[in-house]
């Protein structure tokens, strides 16, 4: 019973950082306008959280090893909280809100990398890659509810920032049932074998995997902060018709990633790595270009989302798979790796974009997702590097 709970909080802190990630594209022009400030700027402060998940990544790889997770738990959540509750009653001054978010995705940062070393830590190497790609399916459900929501609530006249009242209740769940969970040991131990795993002796398959896990969350993310403009002046969407393909993406992820759960077990990470890798650049490829007689944009997004077959956790998976015990910092580590590209994202492509305009938005991510399989590829070809000591052969 105990490691149902875990699993669900786990899932739980999957779906609260997803669900402040994926209506950011949806919010720039609501928010914008409310503010009075350019969409440009309004990307770059909705950014701030972002920018926050990565100082949270990089806090958990000290964190984790050192600090007991009920502890970390009790603390990150609510603070987060205390930010949602502040944002919901204060949205209207700029810097304030990037410092809110700032905060935010520190908290959600660090909780999200402590829920996948749970996972990682109570189900055994057989059924671990299953499940990790299953909190990636609440990531992607989180994403495709949030978006929904979004539209809704604006389509209603309800303020910008209602969304993150969804936000404050799954994580105030989360801090509620940390106090009565049974969280497994976390704090690294003094054996001089923890040596071996120390991050100089990582495989070099492992840098290709975080390499991968950059570019993929930076190539996404850019995607789809400019996916509603990309639709509107390209396509000639409505706001709330392109608002609808972020929802569609997420749909897909999240279809993908049931499909993932199951097919995994057979084919193993590595093979799913590649093949979620290939499918993701070719379908954002074949959105990018839109080819209107084939089928629609809305059709295209939620194929896009399912050729992603769980990739971010494919990666992850395969990089746990080459360790007899997975090392504390690991996943904090490759995370930070996701959560720099995610937080790059926001201000790179808005540079590109006001240089550019939009489609070299788009483009910066696609560029980025053609990486993605590149470094899959240099890793699978690496992936028999591994005499190092405390490394599976």
């Amino acid at each position: 019973m105990n490691r149902v709970a875990l699993t669900l909080a786990s899932f739980l802190a999957y779906f609260a950082l997803s669900g402040m990630l994926a209506p950011i594209g949806i919010l720039v022009q609501p928010s914008a306008a409310a503010l009075g400030v350019s969409a440009g700027e309004m990307v770059r402060t909705l950014g701030f959280f972002s920018t926050g998940t990565l100082a949270g990544s990089l806090a958990a790889v000290v964190l984790l090893p050192s600090v007991k997770l009920r502890t970390l738990t009790l603390s990150v959540y609510g603070v987060a909280c205390c930010v949602l509750l502040c944002l919901l009653l204060m949205p209207t001054d700029l810097r304030a809100i990037a410092a809110m978010l700032c905060v935010l995705g520190a908290c959600l940062g660090i909780g999200l990398a402590q829920a996948a070393l749970v996972i990682s830590r109570i189900y055994s190497e057989t059924y671990r890659p299953s499940m990790l790609v299953a909190t990636d399916g609440s990531f992607s459900l989180a994403g495709f509810v949030t978006a929904s929501a979004t539209v809704f609530l604006f389509t209603q006249g309800a303020p910008w920032a209602s969304i993150y009242g969804l936000i404050l209740a799954v994580v105030l769940v989360i801090f509620v049932a940390a106090f009565w969970l049974e969280f497994p040991e976390n704090v690294r131990s003094e054996d001089p074998e923890d040596a071996g795993l120390s991050v100089r002796a990582w495989p070099r398959t492992i840098w290709f995997l975080a390499a991968a896990l950059f570019c993929y969350t930076f190539g996404q993310s850019s995607f789809l902060i400019w996916l509603p403009s990309f639709a509107q002046t390209s396509i000639g969407l409505s706001a709330a018709e392109g608002g609808h393909l972020v929802g569609q993406y997420w749909l897909g992820m999240f279809i993908g990633q049931i499909l993932t759960v199951v097919i995994v077990v057979r084919l193993g990470a590595v093979k799913m790595s590649f093949i979620g890798a290939l499918g993701c650049f070719m379908a954002a490829a074949l959105l990018f270009t839109y080819p209107v007689s084939l089928v629609s944009p809305s059709m295209l997004a939620l194929i896009w989302g399912v050729c992603n077959f769980g990739l971010l956790k494919c990666l992850i998976s395969q990089a746990t798979l080459a360790f007899n015990e997975t090392p504390a910092g690991l996943i904090p580590s490759l995370l930070l790796a996701a959560s720099l590209g995610t937080a790059c994202s926001p201000l790179a492509s808005s540079w590109m974009v006001e240089a550019l305009g939009v489609a070299a938005g788009m483009m910066t991510g696609l560029v980025s997702l053609a990486a993605v399989l590149l470094l899959v590829v240099a890793a699978i070809a690496w992936r028999r590097d591994m005499n190092l000591s405390g490394i599976k052969q």
